[in-house]
């Protein structure tokens, strides 16, 4: 059984993911030099949003233990927020291209840096594939942006 923390805190991570997902959608019309790149990481940035409310419900269950270590709500609520002034900033026209991929490069490290899904836990096979499944998709975008961010440097 989740704590009230604990469930506020998995509504914001579900929230967070939605939140990439409508920046990256953003960054699509914005900068469509890379639009094929951005509509693929929103994708799967509701994905991941389906991933987590699925995990919050497994964790209600019993079925997934989550451990949380040290994130709290603010820290969660922090990013959503920051998210949402870059979105405000690029719907003004106040980001290019460099910045977009370079704030899409630290957002996706500091995903895989703060094992977000390495706070889940369980002994089922599928729920382990799927979770390691999230995470291997976050390196990935990690990856395919510092690939961009690198090929814009260039030009």
């Amino acid at each position: 059984m989740l704590k009230d923390y604990q469930k506020k805190l998995l509504e914001l991570w579900e929230q967070l993911e939605l939140e990439i997902s409508n920046l990256y959608r953003l960054f699509a019309q914005k900068f469509p030099a890379h639009s094929q790149l951005w509509n693929a990481l929103s994708s799967d940035e509701l994905n991941h949003a389906a991933y987590v409310k699925e995990m919050f419900s497994l964790a209600e269950a019993g079925k997934v233990f989550f451990n949380e270590k040290t994130t709290k709500t603010y820290t969660i609520k922090t990013i959503n927020d920051d998210i949402k002034t870059v979105y405000k900033k690029t719907e003004a026209g106040q980001y290019t291209i460099i910045n977009a991929l370079a704030y899409s490069v630290n957002l996706e490290d500091s995903i895989i840096e703060k094992k977000f899904y390495d706070y889940f836990s369980t002994n089922d096979r599928d729920i382990n594939l799927l979770i390691n499944k999230i995470k291997q998709e976050t390196i990935e975008h990690s990856q395919r942006v510092k690939k961009a961010l690198e090929e814009e440097k260039l030009r």
